[in-house]
């Protein structure tokens, strides 16, 4: 008798993933370069994590088209694979906050039934986006104090809007323009 086993994750699902993940990365580490760069002009705190959200695409449109729990976590921890190889000025720090991400899509979509809907993509991508930010303070890279906890609700709102704009939103426009052309 010949015994068949199924995984969880097709082929197609994960060569989606890693595609997802190498443009992600890719786009991620180039952007965190610039983002290096530009600490050189005080007071762009907010202006860069008004683009959070552009990292968390891929983790949304991963969700979108794989559809499984744990696509967007798998194509976090790769994407974060991906930056770290392509020198991210964070380092290893790179993988815990990508994955962190990754769980948050996930856990929001499963939360919120798992639908095709643009309130869910926006939710999943804004808490996504927004969760990134507390990795370093949680691994206490960031000093304590009120001043400090003002800064980060500060910038975690603003990863949230981030997030649920370029990434949910798009995101959920990009899936569209996928289904309606036959791609999915």
């Amino acid at each position: 008798m010949s015994e068949r086993r199924t995984h969880f994750f097709s082929l197609h699902d994960l060569l989606v993933m890693a595609v997802l993940a190498a443009l992600g990365g890719a786009a991620s580490a180039g952007m965190s370069l610039l983002r290096e760069a530009s600490h050189a002009i005080p007071g762009l705190g907010i202006v860069r994590q008004l683009l959070a959200g552009v990292h968390v695409l891929w983790l949304v449109l991963a969700i979108g088209l794989v559809r499984k729990p744990g696509a967007a976590t798998v194509t976090g921890l790769l994407k974060g694979a991906v930056e770290l190889q392509l020198g991210n000025p964070h380092g290893l720090l790179v993988l815990a906050y990508a994955g962190l991400a990754g769980v948050g899509v996930d856990l929001s979509w499963l939360l919120l039934g798992r639908r095709h809907h643009p309130v869910v993509y926006m939710v999943a991508g804004g808490v996504a986006t927004a969760s990134t930010i507390w990795v370093f303070k949680l691994l206490g890279l960031l000093p304590p104090g009120k001043a400090m906890l003002t800064v980060l609700l500060l910038l975690s709102g603003t990863g949230l809007v981030s997030g649920a704009v370029l990434a949910g939103l798009l995101g959920w426009w990009l899936l569209r323009a996928l289904r309606r052309a036959g791609v999915t």
